[in-house]
């Protein structure tokens, strides 16, 4: 039996460095100010520079200056609008029509911050339309807590606390008024989905596997999909532009013109990022689209852990607090725990011959890839919902599949907008699929609530079992 020495840091050098600016994130939100470890970092650069004789020292300091810049970008409490006054606001997203409100996101322009507000229903608040000015004032209800330590998510706004203000249009930059179309294109595709049906539930799976929207999903809907552990494919992800990535790559002119056509497919990756709304688990995956599309065209051999790790780079040095968006966190760690250990599950499913049969290996690397996806996300699905799905394996043979099928006839109905009442069909048939696993024995594990330090410890373990199955695996013979 082979010796493999584990090395993650040779082989992902950013890897190391990625965490270290999420640690000192962390740790600088609880600073109250970032002047002292400003200069801290000017001292540990300029110490890494000049050791250069030391090696593993310098890249220890190289580490630090990293936390230390975290600590130094760390999000801190910001100026907010107090409640009770009257402040301006501009709607930046198409309304939703709830059953007693409107849902809507304002940009309050004393401060630039945005939140997602609850508007009473009536004639007035149904016609608002994205780029209007209003005058809102924000009054918290009885027993509801405003803190910097436990902000609301959203606000509900009664009618006699907002009023029209006129147009705010040109007070938004060119990157909002794009954004606010894209948003408008959306509106007009989600009506499209209207006309395949009358199957609610399956246009509002549909809307958030193709679209990113998830206003219309019922509080049911979701806890089939959340009970069963199905939830990843209603949240836009690498699995929902992985695909996409690849069909618009099988669609181009080949190799012949490979820097034009790999350009138009960022393009076209980036265009629909636009048009999704942009989550974080969105854009990940388009940087490491774009990423991976660069290095082919450089001819550069691509390691994926250090094309996330760049990616998190990037997305926490432009917004950090990114790394406390519990989408932010699954993706990355559903992405980071199939990046180690699928290209181990992929030895050991090569040894048995009979595993080598086309679709008894294909069913086996889903297995695989749905196993690493839960080592890497079920601590922190733990953590925040407070279940687990142990039919999770089961689960994904049947939604990965048809999470394909959706997207690409989703794609189809640009062009034949007559197989849209087959598309919805599809989805139907898996809603009700998934209502059908909810009633098995044991569909979910509930009131799981582990502590941080407990998820932290239980990510210690995961890791101390990548290293065991680093090192027992087979030969490369084998493979």
């Amino acid at each position: 039996m082979p010796h493999h020495r584990l090395n993650i840091a040779q082989q992902a050098p950013l890897l190391p460095v990625a965490a270290c600016l999420a640690v000192g994130i962390v740790v600088g939100t609880h600073l109250p100010t970032a002047v002292p470890t400003l200069w801290l970092m000017a001292a540990a650069v300029a110490a890494t520079a000049l050791l250069g004789r030391w090696p593993r020292v310098q890249t220890a300091g190289l580490w630090l200056s990293t936390a230390l810049l975290g600590m130094v970008i760390a999000p801190r409490q910001q100026q907010r609008v107090a409640d009770g006054t009257w402040t301006e606001a501009i709607v930046i997203t198409p309304t939703v029509e709830k059953p007693r409100t409107v849902m809507t996101d304002l940009l309050l322009t004393a401060t630039g911050e945005q939140r997602r507000c609850y508007i009473s229903k009536n004639t007035a608040s149904l016609s608002l339309m994205p780029g209007q000015r209003l005058q809102v004032c924000f009054i918290p209800a009885a027993g509801d807590a405003d803190s910097a330590a436990t902000p609301r998510r959203f606000f509900f706004v009664h009618a006699p606390h907002w009023r029209p203000d006129g147009d705010g249009w040109q007070q938004l930059s060119s990157w909002q008024r794009l954004r606010i179309r894209a948003l408008l294109l959306r509106q007009r595709l989600l009506q499209r989905y209207s006309q395949f049906g009358d199957d609610e539930d399956a246009q509002a799976v549909l809307a958030a596997m193709t679209l990113g929207d998830k206003s219309a999903l019922s509080r049911q809907l979701r806890a089939t999909y959340s009970s069963t552990g199905a939830s990843h494919i209603l949240a836009l992800s690498g699995l929902h532009m992985g695909i996409i990535y690849l069909l618009l790559s099988r669609l181009t002119l080949g190799r012949r013109r490979r820097w034009l056509t790999q350009v138009l497919v960022v393009l076209a990756i980036w265009a629909y990022a636009l048009l999704t709304g942009l989550s974080p688990s969105v854009v990940r995956a388009a940087i490491m689209i774009s990423v991976y599309a660069l290095f082919s065209l450089g001819g550069r051999q691509r390691a994926p852990l250090g094309v996330l790790s760049f990616t998190a780079i990037v997305m926490l040095l432009a917004d950090s607090s990114a790394l406390f968006d519990v989408g932010f966190q699954l993706s990355f760690m559903a992405m980071l725990a199939i990046l180690l250990f699928m290209p181990l599950f992929d030895r050991y499913l090569s040894s048995p011959r009979l595993l080598r049969l086309p679709p008894l290996h294909w069913l086996a690397s889903l297995m695989a890839l749905s196993m690493a996806a839960q080592l890497g996300t079920a601590p922190l699905v733990a953590y925040y919902f407070g279940q687990f799905s142990p039919w999770f394996l089961l689960t994904n043979i049947i939604v990965v599949p048809a999470a394909t099928l959706i997207l690409y006839g989703a794609l189809a109905t640009l062009l034949l907008p007559a197989l849209g009442t087959a598309l919805l069909w599809l989805t139907g048939t898996l809603n009700t699929v998934l209502a059908a696993l909810i009633t098995l024995p044991g569909a979910t594990v509930s009131g799981l609530h582990p502590s941080a330090l407990q998820v932290v410890l239980i990510y210690v373990l995961v890791l101390i079992v990548y290293t065991l199955l680093y090192r027992l695996q087979p030969r490369s013979r084998y493979r």
